[in-house]
């Protein structure tokens, strides 16, 4: 397929930043399970392009951990390992509780009432069992951490981000696996509007390591057999 094959000839979107767009969400989906080698004729192939925006975006996507080279045998997806989960997450919880914290103190009415708004699409597209969940489910996240005004802070947690939503969408291909069963998106934003600012980070911390612990349970119980040090193959 090409991947610049349904934009519209004046597109800004350059072919290497679609080949990279489209081959991340392919990892982050689990099309190309981790340890699944990315051999770069085959993806010339798929993606009918040259062999140029292929280099570029497999480097970009070595940037955000999702890929990794080793020498003399190429490139392939990066394995996952519970010490790679728990410290992804780890980094999270640091990372966005930092930009929540700056967020709440520039948050108006208008912001918090869109935050409520995705969470309640977000409820409502996992009682259909929609897959729009995962892309609700984000915008909740990322919609309480823009008025915090960081372009750092959204890019370091876009990163991680990725990283997070492979684990939780790969678990869930093991084991039935909802993360919202829960309810800290409701007490971030009970707390968000009560201008808790501690109660807010804490129910974030909560949300994240509840995540964690049932992205790991999820492969455990299906036999994966993870360990601090051991990769989960496919």
């Amino acid at each position: 397929m090409d991947p610049a094959a349904d934009l519209p000839s004046d597109s800004p979107v350059s072919r290497v930043d679609l080949v990279y767009r489209r081959l991340r969400e392919a990892i982050v989906d689990g099309e190309y399970p981790p340890g699944a080698p990315l051999r770069h004729q085959d993806l010339t192939d798929d993606f009918g392009v040259s062999l140029i925006p292929i280099r570029e975006a497999i480097r970009k996507l070595e940037v955000e951990r999702l890929v990794e080279s080793i020498p003399n045998k190429g490139a392939r997806v990066a394995p996952i390992s519970a010490r790679d989960v728990d410290d992804a997450y780890a980094t999270r919880v640091a990372i966005e509780q930092q930009a929540l914290r700056c967020a709440i103190a520039n948050m108006s009415p208008d912001d918090i009432a869109e935050i409520k708004e995705i969470r309640q699409e977000m409820e409502a597209s996992v009682r259909r069992d929609d897959p729009s969940f995962y892309e609700l489910h984000r915008r909740v996240h990322f919609a309480m951490y823009e008025p915090a005004g960081s372009p750092w802070l959204l890019h370091l947690i876009e990163i991680l981000w990725a990283n997070t939503e492979r684990h939780r969408r790969l678990a869930a291909t093991l084991r039935p696996f909802v993360d919202v069963g829960h309810d800290q998106h409701g007490r971030i934003i009970d707390a968000i509007e009560r201008g808790d600012v501690d109660q807010a980070v804490t129910a974030l911390e909560d949300d994240l390591r509840r995540t964690r612990d049932l992205v790991i349970e999820a492969y455990q119980a299906a036999g994966e057999g993870l360990s601090p040090s051991e990769p989960v193959e496919p």
